[in-house]
């Protein structure tokens, strides 16, 4: 297998960023897609160099994926405790873990808000915690996110409420929703991964809070048709009309690959999918009005297709149990397809490429209950087109 590391090193002697303020139309953000190493003091490391290198391109904020900081190694993040005291780590690195000085530092003195994800421990076990809901006397641990504003001070923390065959960690006990101000006038909020296809919070979000620039650490197993991961980013940017920061945790061999910005209706302003192990900073200027893109934008960055090859993606288990049919290319369809509840209406015309292989395509209608490898069930109803390798349903979802 190749690999590819990028990291960017510059010096920052002399450095002072170019800061957003709330007049201006655009901020800078970045996400980095991000290989986890073995030993957790590369990655801080590797973590502070990556915030230098987006200071140095005037990111306002960064953000980086789910649980590739630690590694088995929760951190007790206290912010209805000694945070409200002493907010900023770098300032009282005896109060808290290595890790939190650290980031706070980094931030600091890259004057640039910063996003991580880690295990949070919360130890109950000799009753209630000051500003906890401990509902029982014993140690919890949490997938969350931890907001660092310019100052280096720690401004919110959000814990995931829809856990993935995460057993050593509990589900949010109170389901409270991450939400933060910037100074350069925009409020984001910011959930986990698996929270995206929930109707709390990735809904509730937007609709309740009128939020328009979400943050998503994410460890995603992609799957194949609906569920790749910079297909769903896009889709929920474009359904929901907001900015999406989504940073990606990257291991190609168990499926997991794919970090974005994308603003609304206009799409990826730069994402990445690689079958290459790999880091990588994102840039891009967003829009604070959702889809108002002004100027050309990076786009998708892609690879060569035999570099997609060892990226594993796994096949929705329910498409064959689908209402489908197979659609002859060059042609126009108009029909109707029916499951259960679902009625879809097709409008389809499309023309073959000059390609020696070639994709078949289905369209199809479903309404039922499917499962997300085998570890959590979920509703789900859909009308779509996905591509086949030859004309059968069986060969749905491959590449």
């Amino acid at each position: 297998m190749k690999s590819f590391y990028l990291f960017l090193s510059l010096s920052l002697f002399g450095f002072s960023a170019q800061k957003s303020t709330p007049d201006d139309t655009n901020y800078v953000g970045a996400v980095v897609e991000y290989l986890e190493n073995a030993n957790s003091t590369i990655n801080l490391k590797n973590y502070v160099q990556l915030i230098q290198d987006a200071a140095v391109q005037n990111a306002d904020i960064i953000v980086f994926p789910e649980l590739t900081l630690t590694l088995s190694h929760p951190v007790v993040v206290p912010l209805n405790g000694t945070l409200k005291d002493y907010p900023i780590p770098a300032l009282a690195p005896t109060l808290y873990d290595k890790l939190l000085v650290s980031i706070s530092s980094a931030a600091m003195e890259n004057e640039i808000y910063v996003v991580i994800n880690l295990e949070e421990l919360l130890d109950c076990t000799s009753g209630d915690v000051a500003g906890e809901n401990c509902p029982e006397p014993r140690v919890y641990i949490f997938n969350t996110n931890v907001v660092f504003d310019r100052t280096g001070a720690v401004i919110n923390r959000y814990r995931k409420i829809n856990l993935f065959g995460e057993s050593t960690r509990t589900r949010a006990v109170s389901p409270d929703l991450g939400i933060f101000e910037t100074d350069f006038g925009v409020t984001f909020g910011h959930f986990i991964s698996f929270d995206l296809l929930f109707q709390v919070p990735a809904i509730q979000m937007v609709q309740k809070h009128n939020i328009t620039d979400i943050i998503f650490p994410v460890k995603w197993y992609s799957e194949m048709p609906y569920l790749s991961a910079v297909s769903i980013q896009e889709a929920y940017a474009f359904t929901m009309n907001v900015n999406f920061l989504a940073a990606g945790a990257n291991d190609v061999g168990m499926g997991r690959a794919g970090s974005g910005i994308y603003s609304g209706k206009s799409g990826a302003l730069v994402s990445i999918m690689t079958g290459i192990p790999t880091t990588r900073l994102l840039v891009a200027s967003v829009p604070k009005v959702p889809g108002r893109v002004v100027g050309a934008v990076q786009g998708p960055l892609y690879n060569e297709p035999s570099d997609q090859d060892s990226l594993h993606l796994t096949i929705d288990q329910s498409l064959l149990l689908h209402t489908t049919r197979l659609l002859a290319p060059g042609t126009q369809h108009d029909f109707t397809l029916i499951n259960k509840d679902v009625i879809c209406i097709f409008h389809v015309k499309f023309s073959e490429g000059n390609a020696v292989q070639k994709y078949r395509y289905r369209a199809a209608a479903f309404s039922g209950v499917r499962t997300y490898d085998r570890i959590v069930s979920g509703g789900s109803r859909i009308c779509s087109v996905f591509a086949c390798t030859n004309d059968t349903i069986e060969s749905c979802g491959q590449r």
